[in-house]
């Protein structure tokens, strides 16, 4: 692997009372996390919990990806705009007793056709790491909404979905 860029975190569990919170330090600044109420925390002002970073950081990498997927298509930016992400991540007891996590992303490109979206977003899935780890390791669903419209639009002259091995 040629490495592009790296970020290194350091995690360490505050010394107080009560529900654990976990302290984050970042080059970017400190995040707090504490645990989801569900999960027996409470909430905490200005703190996050892993499912939150875990969804956020899926659905901007695939935001990230479609943009990268498009300038190697030619897809003009322009049709882009509107472009949408949604995670929503879950956490849940498997039957061995292990926690396991399930994903559902759903991308929104209003701009693009049905087919021509779904073709992007799969080629995407190339550069967003979140999605390859993943990847037949974790419950999750895919769905991409185009504009239903003009199935050939904003189709670069790249053609295809391109898929992991394109």
């Amino acid at each position: 692997m040629r490495v592009m860029h790296a970020e290194s975190v350091a995690a360490a569990l505050r010394s107080q009372p009560g529900p654990p919170e976990v302290d984050i330090e970042t080059a970017s600044g400190p995040v707090v996390l504490a645990l989801p109420e569900p999960l027996g925390g409470v909430p905490v002002p200005g703190a996050t919990n892993p499912e939150q970073l875990f969804g956020s950081a899926y659905a901007g990498c695939m935001v990230f990806a479609i943009e990268h997927a498009a300038r190697r298509r030619r897809i003009d930016r322009a049709m882009l705009e509107g472009l949408r992400s949604e995670a929503s991540v879950r956490i849940g007891r498997a039957r061995d007793g292990t926690n396991r996590l399930e994903v559902d992303l759903v991308l929104r490109l209003p701009r693009i056709g049905q087919v021509a979206a779904e073709e992007l977003c799969a080629f995407a899935t190339r550069f967003c790491p979140f999605h390859q780890a993943i990847e037949g390791n974790v419950a999750a669903t895919f769905t991409v909404v185009g504009s239903g419209e003009g199935e050939g639009e904003g189709e670069g002259d790249g053609g295809g979905a391109g898929g992991r091995d394109g």
